[in-house]
């Protein structure tokens, strides 16, 4: 299955930040995939270099790289109105955190290092209102692009997207427990993190660790979670996808950047060296 437009793809144009969510969330519900890349480039002018991109989000990653929330409510200024949705990586499980970025218009949240039903089921409430969930009220922004904050209450709860990474041999252990719980949108793997847990640190492709993520997928398509990953490259990301992976983040703009600087140079290169 190709990249690009074989998925439906979330707009701002007409509903506000639930028209964005709900096509994605449509689009899973109706087991197609979503695609998108990680947003490293803390900028607005390569931000809205990428309004065009014919992909479903763009991931925001506070956990790895130096977004704050003043740098977020920039990316999804430029990204307003787009065709991209805005899914952030909130640095850990931690139920402000993840009504900050909610409060400001991400469509949904990654939320790091989920190992027990117990960490799916605070991740899901903080993102859900009472009496679902304990998320405060303070939606100030994402209001307004919903038309109004009595709007916006009525379908919060059933448009915010939460995904658990299931990244350790713990999370793993403890898959069951974490895919039967109520309001978690699906489950995404951290490859390298995985890797390391299970003591492959210096051969994250070893063949175990395949087969480990390669289990966590059969069991999601089993009971009907979906399942994601997280993949470096184009070729990894039709490889999960093409096994049913449902939400795929390939690689990230700082790496397109890198790989295409590289191949210019090294163009450049072999050009210098057939001239001299």
């Amino acid at each position: 299955m190709p990249l690009g437009r074989s998925v439906v793809i979330g707009i701002f144009l007409t509903g506000g930040i639930f028209v964005c969510a709900n096509r994605l969330l449509n689009s899973i519900e109706q087991r197609r995939p979503i695609v998108g890349s990680a947003h490293m480039i803390r900028d607005e002018a390569v931000t809205e270099s990428l309004r065009g991109v014919a992909a479903d989000f763009l991931l925001v990653d506070m956990q790895h790289v130096a977004f704050g929330l003043e740098s977020l409510q920039r990316v999804l200024i430029a990204l307003n109105p787009t065709e991209l949705a805005v899914l952030v990586r909130v640095p850990s499980n931690n139920h402000t955190s993840i009504g900050q970025v909610l409060d400001l218009g991400a469509a949904g949240v990654i939320v790091p290092m989920v190992n027990t039903r117990h960490d799916a089921v605070a991740a899901v409430a903080a993102a859900k209102y009472p009496p679902d969930g304990i998320r405060s009220w303070g939606p100030r922004r994402v209001a307004s692009f919903h038309g109004d904050a009595a709007s916006y209450a009525q379908s919060a709860n059933d448009n915010v997207l939460v995904f658990a990474q299931v990244e350790t041999k713990e999370s793993v252990d403890n898959l069951d427990d974490i895919l039967a719980v109520p309001g978690l949108s699906g489950v995404m793997i951290g490859p390298a993190d995985l890797a390391i847990s299970l003591g492959y640190m210096h051969d994250r492709d070893n063949q175990v660790v395949q087969d480990t993520v390669q289990a966590v997928l059969d069991r999601c398509l089993e009971v009907d979670v979906p399942f994601g990953f997280f993949a470096p490259n184009i070729e990894r990301a039709l490889y999960w996808m093409e096994r049913g992976a449902l939400i795929i983040n390939c690689s990230s703009d700082a790496t397109f950047v890198a790989e295409g600087f590289a191949r210019v140079a090294a163009a450049m290169a072999a050009a210098q060296k057939t001239t001299s």
